[in-house]
């Protein structure tokens, strides 16, 4: 029995021997990369700009972060470029989040798209956005609750989606998914610098790797509520235009889209509006049934009302497929359809309902 175990012990002591970090490098020998930036300059003989932020172990628990910028004329050929400065190996798959500024949008995207599909090392739950300014600038800016920027816009762009109806998870993943679906466009949120914090200030819409529009939050609120299966927002109705009468609820969004053909595309829209009733300045006093279904009336007529016009605005004004909508006429006459242009979407009828049910009134009814 003693001869049979022998073979097995000598095996796990072997593994246990030869089971060591070879090739490793010590902790203060690394650079974590929190954010990647891509940027483009013009009039200049390397145009691509990638700066990227880092944090670094300098020893005695002492973290220190920085901004280290390649530029080449190439999107890979930036990494020879930094990796010439840089004293410290760099680890990828860390990333919080990837920044693509306007001018770089405007550019041309298909390279970063390209590295995001082969470079499996990249971590794709990272969230990713369009910044108005240089992306350096961003990396830049001083961070009030976190350590790092990246960390400061991870979260922005993390929790984004309890309010305005944008949607959840804008990844590295939704963003392939978005370029590479039948039907689909890239829509990224849009950030802005103000006064040195980072704040959304709408979205881009984008023809395949191009940056085509940027479309400012007042009209991406209810291109979002369309576009978004699932979300959050607040939404107030005035009496007589006055702000002190009003009442305000919290929605969250269910939308179902069913597609036909006559002569032209027929989207049919049903958006179903879940909400809180959060402020009611109109009647302070506990509502009855009746009462509250007249502020359920009021919030359809104003959601379907503002709906309708966005859509035509949408259809005359940017011409493309913000709603994410296309998809389904994709899925029901096939991927090679001419009817999947953007000639057809703006010709297309799009009929939308709504329904608003109040599900929770903040107080008793009678």
């Amino acid at each position: 029995m003693k001869r049979k175990l022998l073979p097995f012990i000598v095996l796990l002591l072997l593994t246990l021997m030869l089971n060591s970090c070879y090739s490793m490098e010590p902790l203060e020998n690394l650079s974590v990369m929190i954010g990647i930036g891509y940027d483009y300059e013009e009039n200049k003989d390397k145009r691509i700009s990638d700066p990227i932020e880092l944090i670094v172990f300098k020893g005695d628990r002492e973290i220190k972060r920085f901004v280290s910028q390649g530029k080449a004329e190439t999107i890979y050929n930036t990494v020879n470029d930094r990796q010439t400065i840089m004293s410290k190996k760099f680890l990828v798959g860390t990333e919080k989040v990837y920044l693509i500024s306007k001018r770089r949008a405007e550019y041309g995207i298909e390279d970063l798209l390209d590295v995001l599909i082969r470079d499996n090392n990249r971590s794709e739950l990272a969230y990713v956005t369009v910044t108005d300014g240089p992306v350096d600038e961003f990396f830049s800016l001083e961070p009030i609750d976190y350590n790092t920027s990246s960390e400061a816009i991870e979260g922005i762009l993390k929790f984004c989606s309890l309010a305005n109806f944008f949607p959840k998870d804008v990844n590295i993943f939704e963003l392939l998914s978005m370029y590479n679906q039948t039907g689909r466009r890239i829509i990224l949120p849009f950030i802005k610098n103000d006064n040195g914090i980072p704040k959304i200030s709408g979205i881009c819409v984008f023809d395949k790797a191009k940056l085509k529009y940027i479309i400012p939050l007042d009209e991406a609120f209810y291109i979002n509520m369309l576009r978004s299966r699932k979300s959050n927002g607040y939404i107030s109705v005035l009496k007589e235009n006055n702000n002190k009468l009003c009442y305000t609820v919290k929605a969250t969004n269910f939308v179902d889209v069913n597609v036909d053909y006559e002569d032209k595309l027929i989207y049919n829209i049903n958006v179903t509006l879940k909400c809180v009733l959060k402020a009611d300045s109109i009647n302070n006093k506990p509502l009855s049934a009746k009462e509250a279904k007249e502020i359920e009336k009021a919030l359809e007529e104003k959601v379907k009302a503002e709906l309708t016009k966005t859509i035509d605005d949408v259809q005359n004004k940017y011409k493309v497929d913000c709603f994410d909508i296309t998809k389904y006429a994709a899925a029901k006459f096939g991927k090679h359809s001419p009817l999947l242009s953007d000639e057809e979407f703006q010709r297309a009828k799009i009929n939308v309902d709504v329904k608003v049910k109040i599900v929770d009134l903040g107080r008793s009814i009678k």
